[in-house]
């Protein structure tokens, strides 16, 4: 028995410490007394991780319907994709969250038609007017949102997208529709396409439909409307993944989706050699303008534009570029102003690179990024207790905004 004991007594002090805290950032959660629906609705709300370090940028918005059931799959795809691969802009996402099934269905379901399964009368008038009336302006009150949204729905949740885009055309500027329920009340939503498409005049929205392996879904019937009836004003999209089936063709369809949507703001390392600083420059003003955003240049795109610099022995030019370029990008400062410092450190010294560094230290204290690079210049100086005094900066910056835990581990084994 006591072996035993100093077995399990050693065993516990080997356990590693969990922590749960930053393991994945799941936004906040907030509560709203709906006038629209008579009852209170929940919302689920992730912001940028770098959404406190930039105050001037703003970021499209994505209303996901069924929020508490994709909620996770989509925030860990929007992180691959804006935060840490950059192929889109970085995004707010807003999840919808239900009440259970049957309310849920009750609420995707068009008015005219009756919900799965219960059969109770669809309202989705009502529901709408919820997210048009209530959520969207909550959310335009308190976050640095763009004038650029997009409604992403699945299933039955995509059956309300395209009701949506019959009724009121105008809530969004894209309708991502993946496997919808097109079935319900015997495809009552293709009659309402027959005699919607084409009625209503609105701004050029855009709408991306997909379907996994599914044969009786009906989405055929609605995509043969569109074909029917072409609109200038609805720029549509068909995939199907026939290798996927109706719950795993939702992520790699919305991927596919939110690339076309914001197609241009990646370009591959190839694609931008063969380009000038200038004439990328003016790509991402023009992007910006067409999203109606304001975002930093990507940090990949800018490295590039300096690195040309160099190698086209334009280093005396660059001064002048990057004055030139943080007038037309105010947002896009600090990530100029990092690289700029980089490239200095390397060809020149780190003298030179902590001078650029800290003449905008204050601007852009709330920046994780800049107190870590100003901390890993000391470091190339060999002064190692500013080194040290910089990455505590970024720590506490780190903690206070909630970042990801890969952030806290990379400062952490600094400080260490």
């Amino acid at each position: 028995m006591t072996n035993y004991i100093k077995i399990i007594t050693t065993f516990i002090l080997f356990i590693p410490m969990i922590s749960f805290a930053n393991v994945f950032d799941t936004g906040v959660r907030v509560t709203i007394n709906s006038a629209e629906l008579g009852e209170k609705r929940e919302l689920q709300i992730l912001l940028p991780e770098n959404y406190q370090a930039n105050l001037i940028a703003t970021y499209p918005v994505i209303y996901l319907l069924d929020g508490d059931y994709n909620f996770h799959g989509v925030s860990g795809l929007l992180d691959l994709m804006a935060n840490k691969g950059q192929l889109i802009p970085d995004v707010i996402l807003v999840g919808l969250a239900d009440k259970g099934t049957e309310t849920y269905r009750k609420y995707m379901t068009p008015n005219e038609s009756t919900s799965p399964i219960k059969a109770n009368k669809g309202a989705a008038e009502a529901f709408l007017a919820f997210i048009n009336n209530e959520v969207q302006p909550y959310i335009k009150k308190r976050y640095r949102v763009a004038a650029h949204s997009t409604l992403v729905g699945h299933s039955i949740g995509g059956l309300f997208v395209l009701n949506t885009l019959l009724e009121v055309p105008d809530s969004f500027n894209n309708y991502v529709a993946i496997s919808p329920s097109v079935w319900v009340s015997d495809s009552a939503i293709i009659k309402k396409a027959q005699e919607k498409l084409g009625k209503n005049k609105h701004q050029k929205v855009s709408l991306y439909l997909a379907l996994g392996d599914e044969t009786r879904m009906g989405q055929y019937a609605f995509i043969n409307q569109l074909d029917v009836k072409p609109r200038k004003d609805i720029d549509w999209s068909f995939k199907h993944y026939p290798s996927e089936n109706h719950h795993s063709v939702s992520l790699i369809a919305l991927r596919d989706s939110l690339k076309t949507i914001f197609q241009g703001w990646y370009l591959p390392e190839k694609t931008l050699e063969s380009y000038e600083s200038e004439a990328i420059l003016k790509h991402y003003e023009s992007i910006q303008k067409a999203l109606g955003i304001k975002q930093p240049i990507p940090a990949s795109v800018v490295h590039i534009m300096i690195r040309q610099h160099y190698r086209q022995k334009k280093v005396d030019d660059l001064p002048e570029f990057i004055a030139n370029a943080i007038a037309r990008s105010p947002e896009s400062k600090q990530i100029l102003i990092a690289k700029q410092a980089s490239f200095a450190g390397h060809y020149d010294s780190p003298k030179s690179a902590l001078l650029l560094l800290k003449s905008v230290e204050f601007e852009f204290s709330s920046s994780i990024e800049h107190m870590k690079a100003i901390a890993a210049t000391y470091e190339q100086s060999n002064d190692k207790a500013a080194a040290l005094r910089y990455y505590k900066k970024a720590l506490k910056l780190a903690k206070d905004q909630n970042t990801n835990q890969w952030q806290l581990n990379i400062i952490q084994a600094k400080l260490l």
